[in-house]
């Protein structure tokens, strides 16, 4: 089944189709649907992965993510910037930014991702383990990242003698 919007069918998300696995298209597109909300691609930065932010002046959400992530580091950084979204509109804003609430609605946007559909089954035990109780980042968690890294290295085409760039 291919989870990529359909022809003809306009959606403000669609070219997040690109960023993210497919089969996990339309769960991220219904929740970024909830709310008023600027979702920026960005060039990487060094400092972070993602950041949620409510703009005051524009009375909106906003979310900014590197556009330079793979698919899988990409979607784990919005469903954790988005948790931060879901956490103010509930708890308000004076909560500690990954605390114990915050944790918990990450723990429940990430549920419906959690199955080898959206992760190849390499990386998904680590996800999993991840989601047990998640850290400020998930790029600190050396386990995860290198599962992900591997599966990327594996999965990438070996260029062959005819591929490679001539010197």
């Amino acid at each position: 089944m291919n989870a990529k919007p359909p022809t003809g069918t306009p959606s403000l998300w669609a070219p997040l189709v690109k960023y993210i696995p497919d089969k996990a298209y339309h769960y991220v597109e219904g929740l970024l649907n909830q709310h008023t909300l600027f979702l920026k691609i960005t060039k990487p930065k060094r400092s972070r992965a993602g950041l949620y932010f409510y703009d005051e002046k524009r009375r909106r959400h906003a979310i900014y993510i590197n556009g330079n992530l793979d698919k899988y580091n990409f979607l784990i950084t919005l469903i954790h910037e988005y948790a931060h979204l879901v956490a103010r509109v509930k708890y308000g804003q004076k909560i500690k930014p990954h605390g114990p609430e915050w944790k918990s609605i990450f723990r429940e946007l990430m549920k419906p991702l959690l199955h080898t559909d959206i992760f190849p089954p390499a990386i998904i035990t680590h996800v999993r383990s991840h989601m047990a109780n998640p850290a400020t980042t998930h790029f600190r968690d050396r386990d995860l990242l290198q599962a992900i890294d591997s599966y990327l290295s594996e999965s990438q085409p070996k260029p062959s003698v005819k591929s490679r760039p001539s010197r």
